[in-house]
């Protein structure tokens, strides 16, 4: 049986599809509704997502929006000093760190997160000693070249499904060369990071052709601007039925985890893709 380990025990892959609910300790991620800028509006929000049936709770202290001023490691630390404890106490369910730095990852690992959702799209070797040592599970995402991560188009001249297996083939090997177990791993496509919406649109149509080697694969589709393109809502508040019917489309097509900001509209829509698959 496949599992996705992380530091406070293991989620079994394949019995159903995983919602990790979203979380933002920020005042300006791209969706209004899931920031959380005080103790209490974070654990409000914690419990709520956990209620609605979140598997685990992905808490992120530095907006990645397109276009946004990237928050100081300090600024960043300091969110997750104060907030991170909140949501712990309030939940059960296992919480992820969503952070490209890994002075912030160890923080926020020693405060009792156990997954880190690393979105700078590249190796390092502080963050893989790091996961290393806590046997924390890692979330590893395709950002497109260094410094490219916002950029309205990358090209690949390999198109956009061989250039992300390469990115999994290429990382699987320096982890595991680091001494990661596969079991701590999970890939993610980086929906929207480097890419413009044709070739999102072609990673999803080609996400059955991605091989994770075993490990848990994740799909971040969320009211992404691709997802507005495709369904004609140019707002991120409006972009949740075009939200679902990719996530259900992400499901059939093999992915284990689905990162979300609205876990109860997703909850019935996935059963029913689950049923299918």
């Amino acid at each position: 049986m496949r599992v996705f380990r992380h530091k406070n025990g293991a989620f079994a892959l394949g019995e159903k599809t995983l919602l990790m609910g979203i979380l933002n300790l920020t005042p300006d991620s791209f969706f209004a509704a899931s920031r959380a800028e005080n103790t209490q509006n974070a654990a409000e929000a914690a419990l709520r997502l956990q209620s609605e049936g979140a598997d685990l709770i992905d808490v992120g202290a530095c907006s990645t929006r397109p276009g946004g001023e990237v928050a100081s490691e300090e600024e960043e630390l300091r969110r997750i000093k104060t907030l991170l404890p909140a949501v712990l106490t309030a939940v059960n369910v296992p919480v992820s760190v969503d952070t490209f730095r890994p002075a912030v990852a160890r923080e926020a690992l020693s405060l009792g997160a156990a997954v880190v959702n690393d979105v700078s799209g590249a190796f390092n070797p502080e963050t893989a000693r790091l996961v290393k040592e806590t046997g924390a599970g890692y979330i590893v995402m395709h950002a497109g070249p260094e410094g490219a991560a916002t950029a309205d188009r990358v090209d690949y001249p390999l198109g956009i499904v061989n250039e992300v297996q390469g990115f999994f083939d290429e990382m699987l090997e320096k982890l595991v060369g680091a001494g990661i177990d596969p079991s701590q791993l999970c890939f993610d496509p980086g929906f929207g990071f480097a890419k413009d919406v044709e070739q999102n649109a072609e990673l999803l149509r080609g996400l059955k052709l991605l091989d994770a080697s075993g490990c848990a694969l994740l799909a971040g589709l969320s009211r992404k601007r691709f997802v507005g393109a495709l369904s004609g809502a140019p707002a991120p508040e409006e972009r949740l039925p075009g939200t679902v019917a990719a996530d259900v489309a992400a499901v059939l097509a093999g992915a284990d985890i689905l990162r979300v900001h609205d876990v109860a509209a997703h909850v019935p829509a996935i059963r029913i893709a689950d049923s299918i698959k």
